[in-house]
């Protein structure tokens, strides 16, 4: 590899870490970022990379300065904070599909997608998730495409809008009850640490890689809301009262999300992290901040 790459989603939490895993890795790296992002979590890095905006016109220019081998698509927008389903689609779409065609358009070799293991019809992200993943497969004659359905990733510094953490925030904080589901849904989680050791792993393994790819990523192993939640309240130590039941199931609700890392598997990954360490880590880093 030339070791040239395009980022994107740099500015976000598992974005910003891959990044300075790259550069620490001597990548040479372009980032695509919104013009208004923030930047606070990557500041320390920003002289190594060169910065583009997500318009058309930053775009072409990027791939006509660089000699981008390997695209790693990171940005997402899940719409939790209100957003539109216009919003949605431009974030989880329009604006990598745009990147495709630059991309194709310009004889880039990889393209590795963050897509995700929700279903079509869960939410308006997955659909617009799902409708990217597809093109990506029609156009996999033109560039050689991974597809990485990543599970629910956790660990320290995470935004509280995430589940674990925001659990761990609850629950540090001793908040007298939290209304739960009925918590017997299925989830595989994984920790950040394990997904990008997983993310270094394909991009130094992409010779194996073929046309397009669906590739599962997670920990290999579930555990019901109810128990991550439990597990959390014991490392916390926290009194607060879980009322498990007091929020209804979404009709749609996924009972059961794990992921089949046998391909992983089989070219020689595995996860070095279980649930509880992961979790007593992300804990401990929570502990810090406060």
């Amino acid at each position: 590899m030339n070791r040239n790459i395009l980022v994107t989603g740099a500015t976000g939490y598992l974005g910003s870490r891959f990044l300075d895993k790259l550069l620490k890795n001597n990548y040479q790296i372009c980032v695509v970022k919104r013009e208004t992002s923030d930047i606070s979590k990557i500041m320390s890095l920003s002289a190594e990379v060169k910065f583009y905006n997500n318009d058309e016109v930053s775009i072409k220019n990027l791939f006509q300065e660089n000699d981008i081998e390997m695209i790693v698509h990171i940005a997402t927008l899940y719409g939790r904070k209100g957003e539109t389903m216009f919003q949605i689609k431009e974030a989880n779409l329009d604006f990598p599909l745009l990147i495709l065609k630059y991309a194709i358009d310009n004889n880039v070799k990889y393209f590795i997608n963050t897509g995700t293991s929700l279903p079509y019809l869960t939410n308006q992200y997955s659909l617009f998730k799902n409708q990217f993943s597809e093109c990506l497969e029609f156009h996999s004659s033109n560039i050689t495409t991974i597809n990485i359905l990543l599970e629910h990733f956790y660990g320290p510094g995470d935004d509280d809008s995430k589940f674990i953490t925001s659990m761990i925030g609850k629950m540090k904080s001793n908040i007298d009850k939290i209304e739960l589901t009925e918590g017997i849904q299925l989830r595989d989680f994984i920790f950040i640490e394990d997904v990008l050791d997983a993310y270094f792993f394909i991009i130094n393994n992409i010779n194996k890689f073929k046309g397009y790819n669906n590739l599962p990523l997670g920990s290999g192993e579930t555990v019901t809301i109810k128990g991550v939640v439990e597990t959390i309240k014991e490392i916390t130590s926290s009194t607060s009262d879980l009322l498990f039941g007091n929020i209804p199931m979404r009709s749609n609700e996924l009972m059961c999300s794990d992921a089949d890392i046998s391909i992983l598997n089989g070219l020689g990954w595995t996860p070095k992290f279980n649930l509880n360490e992961g979790l007593k880590m992300t804990v401990e880093s929570y502990n810090k901040i406060l």
